[in-house]
């Protein structure tokens, strides 16, 4: 089951020359779903659990397809996989340089694989590690507070 159709990184596209080759498109599309799969194994689960909640609507749902979408994006938009390209003619030149660290590419970011895995960067959190512990009351102290 696909998540995105090519349809969905058309519409999300921003810039000039979208894509047109659906069945080129759907095949980047599962590579991108496959990767996704293999670093967030439990998505499909926590997709359908939020699905029977709230049958119509996932926010997860449409975060994945989001994910999805922009990596696929990032493919088309440099699919030579340059860092920089340089044109000029006469006395006017152009440049563009595109940025990450594999242009190109087709990665999940570490950003985006948190909001997959349901990590929120910078929470803090604590760990019991006595699980169930509870002090008991010390008597002995009352008259010290």
């Amino acid at each position: 089951m696909s998540w995105v159709s090519p349809d969905d990184v058309i519409n999300s596209w921003v810039g000039s020359n979208p894509p047109t080759d659906a069945p080129r498109l759907q095949l980047w599309i599962d590579r991108a779903e496959r990767l996704v799969r293999r670093r967030v194994p439990d998505l499909q689960a926590r997709i359908d659990a939020e699905m029977e909640l709230i049958p119509l609507s996932s926010d997860l749902l449409e975060t994945t397809k989001d994910v999805v979408a922009a990596m696929v994006t990032e493919v088309f938009k440099n699919p030579d996989g340059k860092r920089s390209i340089q044109s000029a003619s006469g006395p006017l030149s152009e440049s563009t340089t595109f940025g990450g660290e594999n242009p190109g590419k087709l990665l999940i970011m570490p950003d985006q694989h948190d909001l997959l895995a349901g990590i929120n960067p910078g929470e803090g959190f604590t760990v019991d590690l006595i699980g169930g512990h509870v002090a008991p009351l010390r008597t002995d102290l009352v008259g010290w507070l």
